[in-house]
C-alpha cells in the first residue's frame, strides 16, 4: 500500500497545490459542511486539518481503529459528495478495506468516544508544528504551528536543494 497517495485524496489536494488566492481560498470553503459541529477546524484552520486528515488515515491504514472515530470527525466537515469520493478513492487506491469504509460512512453515528492516550495527543502535536506532509501554506500564517510548519518545510527543501547539488540526494 502506498501511503503518499494519501495527499491526492485529500479533498485539500488541489488547494495545497494553486497559489491560495483568494478565489482559490472561496473554492476551498465551497466545500466546507457549515452543519458540521467542527467545520470551525476545516474552514479556519486548513492547514491543522490537513495534517490531522494525513496522520489519522495514515494510522487507520496501519490498523488502529481507534483513529476511525477521528477520521469521521474529519469528514464531517466535507460535504457528502466530496465524502462520498474521498471514501471512493480510499477503495480505489487501496489505502482502507471495505470493511473500514462502510464505518467511515457512517458519519452520523461517531459512537463512544475511545480513551484518550497522551502518546497520540504528542504525536499529533509533533505532526501539526513539524508539517511532515510538506503542505505549503501561501495565505497568511495566523497560527504558531503554522509558522513552525513553514519553516520546517523551507528548510527541508533547502536542504534537499543543497544535497541535491552536492549529488548527495536519494534520486
Amino acid at each position: 500500500m502506498d501511503l503518499s497517495k494519501i495527499k491526492k485524496i485529500s479533498p485539500l489536494y488541489s488547494y495545497w497545490i494553486s497559489n491560495q488566492t483568494n478565489e482559490d481560498e472561496k473554492e476551498r470553503l465551497s466545500i466546507a459542511n457549515v452543519d458540521s459541529k467542527a467545520s470551525y477546524l476545516f474552514e479556519k484552520e486548513p492547514y491543522k486539518w490537513e495534517n490531522l486528515f494525513q496522520s489519522i488515515a495514515r494510522q487507520i491504514a496501519y490498523g488502529d481503529s481507534d483513529s476511525i472515530r477521528g477520521m469521521k470527525v474529519l469528514l464531517s466537515t466535507i460535504l457528502i459528495p466530496y465524502r462520498e469520493e474521498v471514501l471512493e478513492h480510499f477503495v480505489k487506491e487501496g489505502i482502507f478495506e471495505e470493511a473500514i469504509i462502510e464505518e467511515l460512512s457512517k458519519v452520523d453515528s461517531l459512537g463512544a468516544p475511545t480513551k484518550s492516550n497522551i502518546f497520540r495527543f504528542l504525536k499529533i502535536l509533533f505532526i501539526i508544528f513539524s508539517n511532515p506532509y510538506g503542505i505549503e501554506i501561501r495565505r497568511k500564517k495566523l497560527h504558531s504551528y503554522e509558522f513552525t510548519g513553514f519553516f520546517i518545510h523551507s528548510f527541508r527543501q533547502k536542504l534537499s536543494a543543497f544535497l541535491d547539488h552536492l549529488g548527495l540526494s536519494e534520486s
